[in-house]
């Protein structure tokens, strides 16, 4: 019984393996030779803007706490974006899930 349990979990583990490093395929509804786009795209690396015109900002900004995203210092977590002011919305890019906005009071 442990062995049969056992294989199985083997061939999940293998399947699921084979999908994330791209060995087997899997269906998009996406024409051939177009990229899907998407928010995550460079996690941490702000894009190129030929103009120079990067610009950050945050959203998602929550109430202070006392130990804010990789600090041990109080601040209120928040998401942060980066883009070409240009074309936000090309260009769009998730910075930071943890950053944190320093300076806030704790009541």
């Amino acid at each position: 019984m442990n062995a049969s349990r056992i294989v199985a979990s083997l061939t999940a583990c293998l399947s699921l393996s084979l999908i994330a490093c791209g060995g087997a395929e899997v269906p998009m509804d996406m024409p051939e030779g177009e990229a899907p786009v998407s928010v995550e795209q460079g996690l941490g690396y702000p894009p190129h803007c030929p103009n120079g015109d990067l610009i950050y900002w945050v959203e998602n900004v929550q109430a202070c706490t006392p130990k804010c995203g990789n600090t041990r210092q109080s601040g209120q977590p928040a998401t942060q974006y980066a883009a070409c002011q240009s074309n936000i919305a090309g260009t769009r890019t998730l910075i930071n899930v943890r950053y944190c906005i320093p300076g806030c009071d704790l009541l």
